[in-house]
């Protein structure tokens, strides 16, 4: 029995010791494939005030704005407002020249005076033809065409 047990030794030893050396071993390629451990900085806290801050990149346009159109056409002698300023119903917001406007109207007084002038001519030029009409010295057509006139 006790050969037997050596014998049983003498298989498991060899067994064990192949076995813990290539334990070794891969304890030693581990150790040696591990890369080193990192380099740490310290660094101590501060304390102060922190203030958010966000910038951005952008133009300003007004939520509201009025378009202003002139109802005459006409060279513009003085603005009276600035842009961007509150103005109210009724206030002066413009110079227009007067000069066109004016020639305008005497153009208009000129025409009115004329028309004027053209009825005087033709209804004497009827009160005439009436008195001619009845002694046939115009025909009733003539008559008729300055009755129309």
């Amino acid at each position: 029995m006790l050969s037997r047990s050596l014998r049983h030794l003498a298989l498991v030893v060899p067994a064990l010791a192949a076995i813990a050396g290539a334990g070794c071993e891969r304890q030693q390629q581990q150790k040696q494939a591990s890369p080193p451990p990192p380099a740490v900085t310290v660094a101590t806290p501060q304390k102060r005030t922190v203030v958010d801050k966000d910038e951005y990149v952008g133009r300003f346009v007004a939520v509201d704005s009025v378009e202003i159109r002139a109802r005459v056409s006409g060279y513009l002698e003085k603005v009276h407002f600035r842009d961007g300023q509150m103005v109210k119903k009724g206030d002066l917001l413009f110079t227009v020249d007067r000069r066109p406007f004016l020639n305008t109207v005497e153009q208009a007084r000129a025409s009115v005076n004329q028309a004027k002038a053209n009825l005087a001519f033709t209804e004497a030029d009827l009160a005439r033809a009436q008195g001619l009409v009845g002694g046939s010295v115009i025909s009733q057509q003539t008559y008729e065409q300055r009755t129309q006139a």
